[in-house]
């Protein structure tokens, strides 16, 4: 298992891919916060269609990684050269 497959590098990768959205959905929260009576409506359904599309998105990635870990033939060697011995 090489670094970039490690389950910490993988959540760190996976985190860094999303900050940009979560200071995208801390902005519209602000917005929503300061929005006038007609625009809250507005305000608050781009959020949640934000909100809705990127748990989604996070969903789909969780079961593709799942479905690959499944996929994987297990490592029965000792050593990861491959070379008995």
């Amino acid at each position: 298992m090489t670094m970039a497959q490690t389950p910490s590098a993988t959540t760190s990768g996976s985190l860094r891919r999303e900050l940009p959205w979560l200071a995208l959905e801390a902005a519209l929260l602000v917005v929503l916060l300061h929005a006038n009576a007609p625009e809250v409506w507005f305000w608050f359904a781009a959020l949640l269609v934000l909100l809705l599309w990127r748990t989604l998105a996070w969903q789909n990635r969780r079961w593709e990684r799942l479905q690959a870990q499944a996929q994987e033939p297990p490592n029965t060697s000792g050593s990861s050269s491959g070379n008995p011995g």
